[in-house]
């Protein structure tokens, strides 16, 4: 390529301007460091691709959990460690359920293993809501004692009256409903219904849909108030048999009172079967 930079000083020079030096042409035509000379010279390079800066002097890598990473002791490992300790302390016929009334903060265990020990419990025995203090124990070490507010219940089949249900009935399975329940929410302990309770009746009425509880029932009475028995009286090798009328009424095995027809006189009998009562002399 010819080279024309004598020919634009000349020009340069006829036109009056000042005259350039031709090392200044040669500055002005250099090429722009960096840009390339050919047909994509005006191309622009390009754009540099951002980096992430790095986070106090070097690149920040976030590591995968390591696999011994320390155990935390949770809310639901807690219960199920409380609800293994309580049946130690206390007779539970049933299943048992422990929540807590506030929420529990997990805290870290020097080992994986963990127990609890219920070592302060309600003078009153297992309720609904109850006052515990709780010992944890990981690795061999006692890590806290810790003073919990927790609810408790106990869920077994019981015996329950279908219908209203009068005093003196006396109770056979066919009659009753066997349905499962939160015992701790019954005032007195209903009856399991594992129980055969076709030897007692009803001491007082049920209503409906209650459970039925122990100061519900007494034995059923062989012999009812007012009843006529024979009354046998053994004596010397004697045997008598009379006439009585029952002042009471009373299972078997029970002494009530009876009355001669005869004499009128009071005296105690013990109770053989519905209808025969032994003297006692």
């Amino acid at each position: 390529m010819r080279d024309i930079r004598p020919l634009i000083v000349a020009f340069l020079s006829v036109l009056g301007t000042a005259a350039t030096t031709c090392a200044d042409f040669n500055a002005l035509l250099s090429p722009v460091p960096g840009a390339t000379v050919g047909r994509n010279s005006l191309s622009s390079p390009p754009a540099p691709v951002a980096k992430p800066s790095p986070v106090g002097g070097q690149l920040l890598k976030l590591q995968p959990p390591a696999a011994d990473a320390q155990a935390l002791l949770t809310e639901n490992e807690l219960l199920t460690a409380i609800q293994a300790d309580l049946p130690k302390r206390f007779v539970i016929e049933g299943e048992l359920r422990i929540t807590l009334t506030r929420p529990w903060t997990g805290i870290p265990l020097p080992a994986p293993e963990f127990f609890a020990e219920c070592v302060q419990l309600p003078p009153g025995g297992l309720a609904s809501v109850m006052q515990l203090t709780v010992r944890g124990v990981s690795g061999g070490k006692i890590i806290g004692e810790w003073p919990l507010q927790v609810r408790a219940e106990v869920w077994r089949e019981v015996w329950l009256a279908p219908q209203r249900m009068d005093r003196g009935q006396m109770l056979q399975p066919s009659l009753l409903t066997a349905r499962t329940v939160d015992i701790l929410k019954e005032f007195n302990p209903p009856i399991a219904a594992d129980q055969d309770l076709s030897g007692f009746e009803l001491a007082q009425a049920v209503q409906a849909g209650k459970p039925i509880s122990r100061r519900d029932l007494v034995e059923r009475s062989l012999v009812r108030k007012g009843q006529f028995v024979d009354a046998v009286a053994n004596e010397g090798g004697l045997n008598i048999r009379m006439r009585a009328q029952a002042m009471e009424a009373g299972p078997a095995g029970a002494v009530i009172r009876v009355r001669n027809l005869d004499s009128q006189k009071v005296f105690f009998a013990q109770v053989i079967n519905e209808n025969q009562v032994q003297v006692r002399f």
